[in-house]
């Protein structure tokens, strides 16, 4: 059993969600204009499943969307996976969100943050998946072995447009460099050809023929043989010397040196040393320094003003002391002076009206108001002043003992460290001498190594005996077969050219083949759109038929996009049948879909069919299996959704 999707969630930089909705089971069906985000949903589940690179198109999706979800199941198990949209022009994004379990309610915007990383989330996936340990062992050597995994299982679950309707490329990505040879080295496995058990018998030969290795290498005394020169023995004395478990006056003058190495190779190693806090100490006090010393310099700052202003009052104390002492002299004035013209001591007459007498006296009033207001305030500015000091002299010692603890925290942060990298040298240097002392020690007992050996080759020769590359190929013809016929079966609904021929699905070339008494046709030699687009969608559904009969682990899902797009005309913005010219048109668009709910049908659950197309038939199983549509206002992404400023 594998998994489906649930849903798909998409995020807006302001938080809205986006939820498309699916069945587990059966055609869901996502109809609507061009140019609403339907062919966008491949690459967002391509990318949620662990794809390196995100490859959905430039434009809205791109610049509205903060974050993608996905919400997958196999059974009751369900797994949400998120990742954030990298933008436009990038090609990757390097956050990942997972959650396990039930998905009652999805996540908020504020809630989703990386937790995870993509290798883990594809090696997650994969298991999720069912694919168990495996690995495909080319029969000649210029090829690694390949290890099959869920980026492998993903091409048979995808037809985009620009696939389902080629004539070259039966599967997803084909066009891509070493991925073909990838994908016919993995579907053996994929088909069931080859089970699990078959990676355990190649583990547990790998085993024993590496066991068999070393006894014929004692057999042939090439363990004995090997020449110990004193600068190997040098070498390890050495390392031993700078790892401190070889005393420094320590000297090789005989063979008891081995002895010694090997009591050396006993050191008990402690367990290492855990630092719990992982350096959140030090960022601690770090926070706590650069908050007291933003502290100080408030302090600072606030003292120098405070002086600045009792200065200030100061300088204008004096300058109004000078002007009252000046307009004391009204007491000199007569007490009557007849016109402003008229000089108050000697009442001479002026050129320049002065003062009266009143105005002078009122200057005099205020000036000394004004003396008798600082005289109130200095005290306390002086007060303020010295409260300021003592706050400072508080914070500084508080930023003296925390840069106290900030240098002993720092120091005991390294010295820990210290000690686990001395620990982690001492482990590497016991690993290395063991392995040196077992390549240069005599063996103890070479009685029995020839029918040990003997026993050996006999339990290797009955294992290859069960992996025998032939049953595999037997198998794998025999899966193929099935296959075919249901291939053939499925033909026969669809009015295509050699419709009703015997069918065959080519994983050497990776292509449909139709038996005809005229020879074998390839995919690429049949003629018109039409036909390509059905023998896409019929081979898919025949192999999805066999992968969920047998409940390999490839996903419980296939995606077909726009398998109609050879009938309707590039500027319909409806989806009914009226919209297409030919009535033999109309009649293919209408079995093809009708292929495909029937296939459903067939296909053992849970198996999702999820098809993107501009069609929308009137039929009522059609209609019923219509997940979202996407006309007028309605899109992937709404309308309304704002672009990131950011």
């Amino acid at each position: 059993m594998s998994f489906t999707i649930r849903a798909i969630v998409i995020y807006s930089h302001t938080g809205a969600q986006r939820i498309v909705p699916f069945r587990s089971h059966g055609l869901n069906i996502i109809t609507g204009k061009s140019k609403t985000g339907k062919s966008a949903i491949i690459d967002i589940v391509d990318y949620c499943l662990s794809r390196g690179s995100f490859n959905v198109a430039e434009g809205a999706i791109r610049k509205k969307v903060a974050w993608f979800g996905l919400h997958i199941a196999k059974g009751s198990d369900e797994v949400f996976i998120a990742r954030d949209n990298p933008g436009p022009g990038a090609s990757t994004g390097s956050k990942v969100y997972f959650q396990r379990g039930n998905v009652d309610v999805y996540p908020t915007l504020e809630t989703i943050s990386k937790n995870t990383t993509e290798s883990s989330l594809k090696e997650f996936v994969t298991r999720f998946t069912g694919i168990a340990e495996n690995e495909h062992r080319p029969l000649t050597g210029t090829r690694r072995p390949l290890e099959a995994n869920i980026s492998h299982a993903l091409w048979l679950c995808f037809q985009k447009q620009n696939t389902i309707a080629s004539q070259d490329q039966l599967f997803h990505r084909m066009n891509e460099q070493f991925l073909p040879q990838d994908l016919k080295d993995t579907l053996p496995y994929f088909l069931g050809a080859v089970d699990e058990s078959h990676f355990l018998l190649m583990g547990e030969l790998d085993e024993l023929q590496r066991r068999l290795k070393l006894l014929e290498a004692t057999e042939s005394k090439q363990l004995q043989t090997i020449e110990v020169t004193r600068s190997r023995v040098t070498r390890v004395l050495n390392e031993g010397k700078k790892v401190g478990l070889v005393g420094q006056d320590y000297q090789a003058v005989d063979d008891t040196v081995f002895r010694y190495l090997a009591t050396i190779a006993e050191f008990p190693m402690d367990e290492a040393e855990l630092i719990s806090d992982f350096g959140e100490t030090i960022q601690r006090l770090r926070g706590e320094q650069s908050t007291l010393q933003n502290r100080l310099n408030d302090l600072n700052q606030d003292v120098r003003a405070a002086r600045s202003f009792l200065s200030d009052q100061t300088d204008f104390s004096r300058e109004a002391t000078e002007q009252r002492a000046r307009l004391k002299s009204i007491e000199l004035f007569k007490s009557e002076v007849s016109s402003p013209y008229q000089c108050p001591f000697c009442e001479s007459e002026l050129r320049t009206p002065i003062p009266k007498v009143d105005e002078v006296r009122q200057s005099l009033h205020e000036v000394s108001e004004q003396l008798e207001g600082v005289y109130r305030d200095s005290p306390h500015i002086q007060r303020h002043i010295t409260e300021l000091e003592a706050k400072i002299l508080r914070a500084s010692d508080d930023l003296r003992l925390v840069q106290r603890e900030l240098q002993k925290s720092v120091m005991e942060n390294e010295a820990a460290k210290a000690r686990q990298d001395q620990m982690l040298a001492r482990g590497k240097f016991l690993g290395r001498l063991s392995e040196f002392l077992e390549s240069v020690s005599p063996q103890a007992d070479d009685d029995g190594v020839g029918s040990q050996i003997a026993e050996l080759r006999e339990l290797i020769a009955g294992i290859k005996s069960r992996i025998n590359n032939d049953d595999t190929e037997s198998r794998l013809e025999t899966i193929l077969s099935f296959i075919s016929e249901k291939m053939t079966e499925y033909s026969k609904n669809l009015d295509l050219e050699h419709s009703g021929s015997s069918l065959r699905l080519d994983l050497k070339k990776l292509t449909v083949v139709a038996n005809t008494v005229d020879g074998p046709i390839p995919l690429n030699r049949m003629g018109s759109g039409e036909n390509w687009v059905g023998y896409h969608v019929l081979s898919h559904l025949a192999l999805h038929w066999w992968l969920r009969m047998k409940e390999r682990p490839v996903p419980a899902f296939l995606i077909f996009d726009q398998p109609t797009q050879a009938y309707y005309p590039p500027d319909s913005t409806e989806g009914g049948l009226d919209q297409i010219e030919k009535d033999a048109d109309r009649t293919a668009v209408q079995a093809l879909f009708k292929l495909m709910a029937t296939a459903c049908t067939e296909i053992k659950a849970d198996f999702q069919l999820i098809v993107l197309d501009h069609a929308h038939l009137k039929d009522e199983w059609f209609e019923s299996a219509i997940v979202a549509e996407w006309r007028g206002n309605e899109a992937l992404v709404p309308y309304d959704w704002p672009e990131n400023t950011a």
